[in-house]
């Protein structure tokens, strides 16, 4: 199963239905330098001192879907840009993700 983290639009459901009708959902976040919400520029430092941020958002995992079709759907949804980052759950635990911005 491929978890993502998802904070803008892609945190709508009927949006997540658009790629598959199977997926789990839950709250989490990320930490990172900074979000300019206005113009949607998120910036995550290599050094972690400098990623004193929390950008709320979903985890986000498929089921029965290869990373490779999950992508292609994506590209159908809005214009992505992929990378990782682990994602800490809102009541406890981590998870590593692809981020979507």
């Amino acid at each position: 199963m491929v978890a993502f983290f998802f904070h803008n639009k892609l945190s709508n459901s009927e949006l997540l239905k658009k790629i598959s009708p199977n997926f789990d959902i839950t709250d989490g976040y990320i930490i990172i330098e900074n979000y300019d919400s206005e113009n949607d520029i998120l910036t995550i430092s290599n050094k972690n001192e400098n990623n004193n941020t929390i950008l709320y958002g979903k985890i986000v995992k498929f089921s029965n879907m290869k990373l490779e079709v999950i992508l292609e759907k994506l590209g159908y949804v809005e214009e992505c840009k992929l990378n990782t980052i682990w994602a800490n759950k809102k009541f406890g635990g981590v998870c590593k993700t692809y981020i979507i911005s």
